[in-house]
């Protein structure tokens, strides 16, 4: 090729190829090669010693010095005015050369630096993380983790020297961990270190900080189920759902230091929650007291009718808990009346069983509804049967399980009052009281299973209403004030094919991922593990 000045018939050199030399480099990636080689020069650093980053660096940096010469000249003439300039053996063009490399090996040297920083803080992120990991996954497996900020932080730091290797000996880390009001171990990692080039500036140093938070199980938890009882469960689905209780209560109470660190809570509910006969002189409770009505009237003589004309069997669609299915009975075709015989008055016993009706609207469903007291009580409500009762929080594997063993179904659905005793069982506020104060670092669950939708609705204190949307509702809004005390709710959807309700439920969970549609026998033991799993398992929380 020729080597001088393009347009000119006098060559300084001239030398030649055969065809079967390599092609040339295009002009424009010569000098891009040109700039960024005499950019290594002046840092006294070569290609080998720069990381996939620090290359893309120094390579923006050349096509910006090339580009900015561009805009300064006429594009169809740069080619040859840098050739003229990188030809020109003249003293006053090394100088020029000299004096414009200083600023472009600052600038290189500066993208360097910071892609050295950006490879840095990678780095410390990832050392961060499995260091926080490290010390959760320990104190998970049953090893005494000293939880004090201090020894913490300690911990921490040891775990993280070891994850960044050589890196960590030749720069400053600085860390801090604690456990924060959520539960979680929080840290902060912070490392300095020296720069190559911008230290001719005055900046000899580049600080890189990373954060995160890890999940850990031993921390304190208190968790509510508020399994539905009702009618509809009958069978192998209320066998399913105990199979499924087990397993997360065994998943709860394997967390190290349990009886410490776990307690559980257990509300049965079907269109009502029956709370026990315990509390039935509480302040917080009203009418729970027993009585008898005296006899009244006088005896009166009655025909006695005796079916004598045979029976018809008779088959019908009944309903339980929203459900249909088919039901017979026989029908006497005729009656004959044989004597008589008397009936006499006598006292009737009112009994309390346990079951708990709704205080006016809005007092349930508001963000108070958690509290009861002599100024607002419970109404009980008298003659009525309902669910299994409840078991209060309890660190006591056994209790618990006791509770889930001797669940049964009966009774229709109504959702609200099984979730707010259950946020009552977590509360740290009367009528139980029982709970941690909220937005410590006690982490509360809510685990409510349903097989349908609200076949019943308040009539005030009782549930003997039927406005299933009105009841829905109550439901969300029950969810809502739940979830804005920072307790968590996860729903599962047992066999329901009502999408109102399963549109609820979903709502309802904090989340997405805290919301189970499950099919199956085996989808609700799946369901019930993932929530016991996500509990208690060791993660990365952000």
């Amino acid at each position: 090729m020729l080597r001088g000045e393009i347009g000119s018939t006098r060559c300084k050199n001239v030398t030649t190829r055969s065809t079967a030399d390599k092609a040339p480099l295009p002009e424009h990636m010569r000098m891009r090669r040109l700039v960024k080689d005499s950019l290594l020069q002046q840092i006294d650093v070569s290609w080998g010693e720069l990381s996939e980053f620090e290359m893309l660096g120094l390579h923006s940096v050349a096509i910006t010095f090339i580009h900015g010469a561009t805009d300064m000249l006429d594009h169809t003439r740069i080619a040859g005015h840098f050739r003229k300039f990188r030809n020109d053996h003249s003293g006053a063009a090394a100088v020029i050369f000299a004096i414009a490399l200083l600023p472009m090996a600052l600038a290189v040297g500066a993208a360097i630096d910071y892609a050295s920083a950006i490879r840095m803080r990678a780095t410390l992120t990832s050392g961060l993380d499995s260091a926080a990991l490290s010390v959760a996954v320990a104190q998970s497996a049953g090893q005494n983790i000293n939880l004090a900020n201090v020894a913490l932080t300690e911990a921490v730091k040891k775990q993280l020297q070891g994850a960044l290797g050589p890196m960590a000996a030749n720069a400053n880390v600085v860390t801090t961990a604690s456990i924060d009001g959520s539960g979680a171990l929080a840290a902060t990692a912070q490392i300095t270190v020296p720069t190559r080039l911008m230290g001719l500036i005055g900046i000899r140093d580049m600080t890189v900080n990373a954060t995160t938070r890890v999940s850990m199980p031993a921390g304190p938890v208190e968790l509510a189920m508020v399994l539905d009882t009702t009618a509809s469960m009958a069978g192998a689905k209320i066998d399913a759902l105990k199979v499924a209780a087990t397993d997360l209560n065994n998943t709860l109470f394997s967390i190290p230091n349990a009886a410490a660190n776990v307690k559980v809570a257990v509300v049965p509910f079907n269109q009502y929650v029956n709370i026990g006969l315990t509390d039935r002189n509480a302040s917080w409770l009203t009418g729970a007291q027993d009585y008898t009505t005296p006899a009244s009237g006088s005896c009166q003589d009655l025909p006695n009718m005796v079916c004598t004309g045979g029976y018809t069997p008779v088959t019908s669609t009944c309903v339980s808990d929203g459900i249909p299915y088919t039901c017979s009975y026989n029908s006497c075709n005729a009656f004959t009346q044989q004597g008589t015989y008397q009936s006499c008055p006598s006292p009737v016993d009112h009994v309390w069983h346990g079951c708990v009706g709704s205080r006016n609207l809005p007092s349930d469903v508001d963000a108070n509804a958690d509290s009861a007291n002599a100024g607002n009580p419970v109404p009980a409500l008298i003659d009525y049967w309902c669910s299994p009762p409840l078991l209060r929080l309890t660190n006591n594997q056994a209790t618990v399980q006791t509770t889930i063993n001797s669940l049964y179904a009966s009774g229709e659905t109504y959702i609200p009052p099984g979730l707010l005793w259950g946020w009552r069982a977590l509360s740290p506020n009367a009528p139980y009281g029982d709970g941690a104060a909220y937005n410590s670092r006690t982490r509360k669950y809510v685990v409510l299973m349903t097989d349908g939708f609200n076949t019943h609705s308040p009539n005030y204190p009782d549930h003997s209403g039927a406005d299933t949307a009105a009841a829905n509702t109550l439901t969300t809004q029950t969810c809502a004030s739940i979830k804005a005390k920072g307790v968590k709710i996860f729903t599962v959807a047992f066999q329901v094919t009502d999408l109102t309700i399963k549109s609820v439920l979903q709502n309802c969970a904090s989340s997405n991922a805290a919301y189970y549609d499950s099919t199956s026998a085996a989808d609700l033991l799946t369901a019930f593990q993932a929530i016991g799993n996500a509990i208690t398992r060791v993660r990365i929380l952000n």
